[in-house]
């Protein structure tokens, strides 16, 4: 049987139930930092990042997860009431199909899909095709449904078996995981700067800021992988987290991943390695940050379920949480920056 967590039995539903598609993500932040109480002192930057600084000796090192979540914006309501849609984020338009949104909040309505004419065009589904159904009809959609509302998956990531099931798990996983090693964390060996990163699927916008001003000697990035993805032997689920070896453009510095390594063999971590030829995570923007930052990726493995929910087994969320724990915890002996 997978080990479990009371702390993550509880966090990450809670977490994978909040409002954060990208650009938007104040309901994700106010329920991180309800998670964040006793921690330390939280701030806000310009972009929507959530700060968390436990200062200490050591290197400064920068933990950081994205927090938004796959979204949908409106750009227009038909005649027949129905809402148009386009997607922000990488989930494609075939997994929106059947899924329940929710428009700030406000409204409420189900994915659907303008079916070919000729059934047997099965060419790939465009985003043009989908539709928000709210039921509010052809004189009330417009007045209720702006154009530019942002819509978010309604979801809450439940357990089956071995598993975590739940549509908002990239990345809510690694922010829980963050989340359950710092809590748990005894004896830092760095001074540890905690961002939870809003508009990553907008183009890594809020890891390209947070790394620009905190200014680390060392970066770890966590992120989920996608079973498929790794060209160098692929990964799977319930063998432990990834570490990541290339994106595209991206490879991990040889000290912040020497840094990794080290904290998987202390903490008896088994782990696999992730090589993606397209495509990737925040760690190529805070590898680039500056004058570069040595940084590593460590990923959770998932699974797409076909539709709008993925998997994540939990056995891999927890050695995940080991993992980081272990890294804070261990020092880092690469070269530090001028300060």
């Amino acid at each position: 049987m997978s080990p479990r967590t009371s702390h993550l039995d509880s966090l990450l539903p809670a977490l994978s139930e909040a409002y954060g598609p990208p650009g938007r993500e104040t309901g994700i932040r106010a329920a991180l930092k309800r998670a964040l109480r006793g921690l330390g002192a939280t701030r806000e930057d310009a972009l929507g990042n959530l700060h968390l600084h436990i200062p200490g000796k050591g290197a400064r090192l920068l933990l950081t997860a994205h927090m938004d979540a796959p979204g949908v914006i409106v750009t227009r309501v038909d005649s027949s009431g129905l809402a148009r849609l386009s997607i922000l984020g990488p989930m494609s338009a075939a997994d929106w199909i059947g899924a329940v949104v929710t428009l700030e909040g406000a409204e409420r309505g189900v994915v659907g899909l303008d079916r070919p004419k000729d059934a047997k065009d099965s060419r790939e589904i465009e985003p043009e095709a989908l539709y928000l159904e709210t039921g509010l009809g052809a004189r009330q959609a417009p007045k209720r449904i702006p154009v530019g509302a942002v819509g978010a998956l309604l979801d809450r990531a439940e357990r089956i078996g071995d598993l975590w099931c739940g549509g908002n798990l990239d990345n809510r996983a690694g922010c829980a995981a963050i989340l359950a090693a710092i809590r748990g964390a005894r004896g830092l060996r760095s001074d540890l700067h905690v961002v939870f990163t809003a508009m990553s699927d907008l183009g890594a916008r809020g890891g390209a800021t947070s790394a620009f001003g905190i200014d680390p000697d060392v970066a770890v990035v966590l992120d989920v992988a996608f079973v498929g993805e790794s060209k160098g032997g692929d990964i799977a689920l319930g063998k432990g987290p990834c570490l990541g070896l290339k994106e595209e453009g991206y490879l991990p510095h040889p000290a912040a991943l020497d840094l990794a390594k080290r904290a998987a063999k202390a903490a008896r971590v088994s782990h696999q390695w992730l090589i993606r030829e397209s495509g990737g995570s925040d760690a190529r923007t805070v590898r680039a940050a500056r004058a570069g930052i040595p940084t590593a990726l460590v990923a959770i493995p998932a699974r797409k379920s076909g539709g709008p929910r993925v998997l994540v087994n939990a056995s891999d969320l927890e050695q995940t949480v080991k993992l980081v724990r272990q890294i804070v915890t261990t020092p880092y002996t690469g070269e530090k920056g001028s300060r």
